[in-house]
């Protein structure tokens, strides 16, 4: 289920990323190196992805799970705190037996 409702949050975190004002964790760069990701995959899959999910209740800040593309066109799911305090926590290659619907979705 897409949650369009956060497209106003969606917007906040694309303003953090242009203005650099964000934190990448040290998972999220262990992720990216294990899944050979560079950080512009990152950067333009937050720019093209849409919240996919929300976690309202996440620690320590509420976060969102972003589906978007490299510039390549390969899917990419990056966990997102929410503004004001913007980190990126975990970047991952969305697996085709976990997701449908464009990696949008979980199969149950």
């Amino acid at each position: 289920m897409l949650l369009r409702k956060h497209k106003l949050n969606t917007k906040e975190i694309r303003a953090h990323i242009i203005k650099r004002d964000f934190k990448i964790t040290d998972h999220a760069f262990d992720e990216m190196r294990a899944d050979g990701l560079i950080f512009q995959d990152v950067v333009s899959a937050i720019m093209n992805g849409e919240i996919i999910e929300n976690y309202p209740k996440a620690y320590p800040l509420p976060a969102v799970l972003i589906n978007g593309k490299t510039e390549n066109g390969e899917p990419v799911h990056i966990c997102v705190s929410l503004p004001p305090s913007v980190k990126i926590v975990t970047v991952y290659r969305p697996d085709s037996k976990k997701w449908t619907d464009g990696f949008c979705k979980r199969r149950l």
